[in-house]
């Protein structure tokens, strides 16, 4: 005798030579359906965790995810919150003295931002590529780099000697107070395929505090990178905390995060949305399995077949549909990620020259899968409860 008998019975129920080619035909939609829907959350998270991923590498690496500072943005280095390191998510905290300057040289005038550079602090300055030509930025000289994108704007070349003006930080003496102004000597230019490119400009930092009249121990404010800037919630902190300001990345990029904050929702709508679907599938072609075998159930009833065990056999005959959509889906999903071309030409037939990035992350297939599995187990209960609560003697009557 095959044991357990109420698998042995469920798989039959599932699959088996004699079965109607209409059946069959049901039986092969339905982990199809299933398959299709696992593919499509599994592409569809692969592709926010990408755009995710590149959102932090080509914008996020650049600017700082929280800045620490004062409203004259001008604050004693032994003013710095201490407390602020106990977070678990701080990657990297770093001074740094900053100012919105006006450049002007023979022909153009533009607005840009300086942004000192430590000489003893290169790893901040890793991704610019222009380590070949850091040792310019040096604190006898009044050099400066700047982005490729601003230097194209304003028609600045190598060796270019160009004029930084820095207007006073208050109002009230944006009249009376006289600018700072100097001549620096452009020594190259810095690219990052980033927006920084368009305003940016690296100056020595004992240059740039003798520019804007900063005693030694003072600077604009610190920067602080995040593990991971999406799971930084700004409100922890009071906006004004000991004469202090916390300003998040979200406020200089903050069209871009609710366009990553829609993507969330969307997607999120999306699986409910599959699994909706999952779920009524299921019930649907198990609650005409079992009507069509309620006088089935009542014969195996008679024969001493308890109702747990009658339970667990639709629930084989269930959960097996959706486990070997679950696989088909995945194994398929895996498929078309590794051979990225395949996506790039269907979505390349709606738009031209997108590259498409892609991240798999194994934790999420895998939660994926048990979620679909679990939803799918739940389904059959309501059907297999409803059909087993009567006796045999009510459903054979009709016979």
């Amino acid at each position: 005798m095959y044991k357990p008998i109420y698998l042995f019975i469920g798989l039959r129920y599932l699959w088996n030579s004699r079965l109607t080619s209409f059946k069959k035909i049901i039986t092969v939609l339905s982990i199809i359906g299933i398959s299709i829907g696992i593919l499509s959350i599994i592409i569809t998270l692969s592709l926010v965790n990408g755009f995710q991923n590149e959102f932090k590498k080509n914008i996020l690496s650049f600017i700082p995810h929280l800045i620490i500072t004062n409203k004259n943005y001008y604050i004693n280095e032994s003013d710095f919150p201490k407390d602020i390191l106990k977070l678990q998510n701080i990657q990297k905290v770093s001074s740094f003295i900053s100012s919105k300057v006006l450049i002007k040289n023979k022909k153009n005038i533009g607005i840009g931002e300086i942004v000192a550079f430590k000489e003893n602090n290169y790893n901040f300055f890793r991704n610019y590529n222009i380590k070949n030509i850091l040792y310019t930025l040096n604190s006898q000289e009044n050099n400066i780099i700047i982005g490729k994108q601003l230097a194209k704007k304003l028609n600045i070349n190598v060796n270019d000697l160009i004029k930084l003006i820095v207007f006073p930080n208050s109002k009230k003496n944006l009249l009376t107070k006289k600018f700072n102004e100097k001549i620096f000597k452009v020594t190259g230019f810095f690219s990052t395929n980033n927006e920084i490119d368009n305003y940016q400009i690296l100056i020595n930092t004992q240059i740039a505090l003798n520019f804007l009249h900063y005693y030694n121990n003072y600077v604009t404010g610190w920067r602080i990178w995040l593990k991971d800037p999406f799971s930084f919630n700004i409100n922890i902190f009071e906006t004004k905390k000991n004469n202090l300001l916390f300003l998040d990345w979200q406020l200089k990029q903050g069209e871009l995060f609710k366009a990553v904050q829609i993507e969330r929702y969307i997607t999120l709508l999306f699986f409910i949305s599959i699994l909706l679907v999952v779920g009524l599938n299921v019930v649907i072609t198990l609650t005409v399995n079992m009507i069509e075998k309620k006088n089935i159930i009542a014969i195996l009833q008679t024969q001493g077949l308890c109702r747990k065990k009658i339970m667990l056999i639709f629930i084989t005959l269930g959960s097996s549909t959706t486990v070997i959509g679950n696989l088909l889906g995945t194994l398929i999903s895996f498929v078309l990620i590794l051979q990225k071309n395949f996506l790039n030409l269907l979505t390349n037939i709606f738009f031209n020259d997108i590259s498409i990035p892609i991240e798999i992350f194994p934790f999420q297939i895998f939660l994926i899968n048990i979620i679909f599995i679990s939803i799918s187990i739940l389904s059959t209960l309501y059907p297999i409860w409803s059909i087993t609560k009567s006796t045999p003697s009510k459903i054979l009557s009709n016979e």
